[in-house]
């Protein structure tokens, strides 16, 4: 979108993934939202640059913006055939004022240059030669890799941790009770314990030989069956109107062919691709993040509060994903290596709860249910004269 606007040719574009420090604007890419909430931005901001690019060119020819255009990373001067480049133009366009949105010249809907046909992703070559940078590639010098270990049961805590075998496996050098985390809508289930390693075979076998004796289990009786219930039952319920054209209870009222069901989508773990890792360096009170994160601010946001330190604190640095379907934007598995880190003998680690973890504790996926509906009435023509649709979902 920004190349199309600024007419920029596409061979000659470079993109980089900025950095969050401490700046306002959202940049979350859950839902979606690249192209939902930041389409109109883009274009604007392609338009805006072209349009500072044609009146500094204009002004170094004397000549008024309406006699100039662009081509192709070019301004061109219509009457003469004059050229300039971007490059030669860019010092200059960066001095004038930005220009009103009002005076943007948008060249889309028309479809534009690149958006209009068939392109290779940006970084392809160097995603599959192996030179892209996912969260797990993320690398600082003297850093230790750690994994969190969780009770079976969501919010079960750890009464007897016996550490002693872990702690003879080659390569386990650190274990640390963790501190359960508190806002349970944003961040995953309560740990036990983080190992601090240099090798990942001593990583395996260190889990394999902890012992450990569990708490309290407060969701150990709950089951897919007994949610599904609670959620059925919620949605025979009277519930938020979110949209309601015409009168349906009067067409439902007149009689007729009624067609009722109910739908039912069960709760799916994201299992991304690659697992939810990250990298975070802990120093002079101020901390470093690398992330595969679809939500940097939140990740700056935990973080900060988390750790009790001023959001420009935080930095992270936003990698591949490796997959995220919407799980990446919850920043609770990179707020796990800084606050670990208050008890670590080292100032960077890695951290990552086990596959097994990711599946059976972390979030879930919405689950859908449509009780007495889509519940529609007939007309002669086979289509629908009215539609109910009550329908609830969760988020786990």
């Amino acid at each position: 979108m920004v190349a199309d606007e600024l007419d920029a040719d596409w061979k000659r574009v470079k993109i980089e993934q900025a950095s969050v420090t401490h700046d306002t604007v959202t940049r979350t890419t859950d839902g979606s939202h690249s192209i939902r909430s930041f389409l109109e931005v883009m274009r604007e901001a392609g338009a805006a640059a072209r349009l500072m690019l044609i009146r500094a060119a204009a002004q170094r020819w004397g000549a008024p913006d309406s006699e100039c255009r662009t081509d192709l990373h070019t301004v061109v001067h219509t009457p003469t055939g004059r050229r300039l480049g971007y490059g030669e133009l860019a010092s200059a366009a960066s001095k004038l004022p930005v220009p009103p949105l009002g005076e943007l010249p948008l060249s889309l809907p028309a479809p534009g240059v690149t958006s209009a046909r068939g392109m290779a992703s940006y970084d392809l070559s160097d995603i599959v030669t192996g030179k892209a940078l996912y969260g797990m590639d993320a690398r600082v010098d003297g850093m230790v890799y750690a994994s969190i270990e969780h009770p079976p049961v969501l919010g079960g805590t750890v009464e007897i941790l016996r550490w002693q075998g872990p702690l003879k496996v080659a390569g386990v050098r650190q274990i640390v009770p963790i501190d359960p985390f508190q806002a349970a809508r944003r961040l995953s289930a309560p740990g036990r314990g983080g190992r601090d390693r240099r090798q990942h075979l001593g990583r395996l076998s260190g889990t394999q030989e902890s012992q450990r004796r569990l708490g309290q289990r407060p969701n150990e009786a709950t089951t897919p069956s007994s949610t599904s219930m609670k959620l059925q039952e919620t949605a025979r319920k009277p519930g938020k109107l979110v949209r309601n054209e015409g009168d349906v209870d009067a067409t439902f009222a007149k009689g007729g062919k009624t067609f009722e069901a109910d739908y039912y989508v069960p709760l799916l773990a994201h299992a991304p691709m690659e697992p939810l890792v990250a990298l975070a360096e802990f120093k002079d009170g101020k901390v470093t993040a690398w992330a595969p994160t679809q939500n940097p601010q939140a990740v700056q946001d935990i973080v900060s509060k988390e750790l009790g330190i001023p959001k420009d604190h935080v930095i992270c640095h936003v990698t591949l994903l490796g997959g995220a379907f919407g799980r990446k934007s919850k920043p609770d598995y990179v707020a796990r290596p800084p606050c670990s880190r208050r008890k670590w003998a080292s100032r960077q680690g890695g951290v990552g709860p086990a596959r097994r973890h990711q599946v059976r504790l972390l979030q879930y996926g919405r689950r859908h249910v449509h009780e007495g509906g889509p519940r529609s009435e007939g007309k002669t023509d086979g289509m629908a004269a009215a539609v109910s649709l009550p329908a609830h979902h969760v988020h786990l």
